[in-house]
């Protein structure tokens, strides 16, 4: 059972160890992920994200917007992405029929093509280097812990 603190109390060796591993971990495993899915299929581990969420929803499409907000781009950034996506045939803008000022990315047969072919390089990577190492039980509580921090960000937008 942890003990909470104030938010000016400095971090114990313990918890700066913590802090180090996750920023390490995560700015790792993100940029080896993103390597193997580059040398492998030509995409960003952004574009497979972008290509992934759009494969999970009804007509595989999402307005722009809420493709940003899942995607956690930003408009600017989701929109450089989509771009370079529709050129490549994967995604493809679609005007909104029942209100001009939207549009909606929807993947094509291609792109979901691409996912399909893209998806064992990267569960294999989030296999080997996130999933598989640690003991079971060490990776119910970090999902637990991780998940805490999430609803802790979250509020605070």
């Amino acid at each position: 059972m942890s003990t909470k603190s104030t938010a000016a109390e400095p971090l114990d060796a313990e918890e700066m160890q913590a802090w180090a591993a996750f920023i390490q971990v995560a700015t790792k495993a993100l940029d080896v992920l993103d390597r193997e899915l580059q040398a492998h299929h030509g995409l960003s581990l952004a574009d497979y994200e972008i290509l992934s969420q759009l494969s999970s929803v009804p007509d595989r499409r999402l307005q722009m917007t809420e493709l940003a907000g899942v995607s956690m781009l930003s408009q600017s950034r989701l929109t450089y992405r989509v771009d370079r996506l529709e050129r490549d045939g994967l995604v493809q803008r679609v005007p909104c029929e029942s209100d001009g000022r939207r549009i909606w990315a929807q993947l094509t047969p291609a792109g979901f093509a691409r996912l399909e072919e893209a998806y064992p390089v990267h569960l294999d990577g989030v296999r080997r280097y996130i999933v598989d190492p640690p003991q079971r039980r060490d990776l119910i509580a970090a999902g637990r812990a991780l998940q805490a921090m999430l609803d802790a960000i979250e509020p605070a937008g």
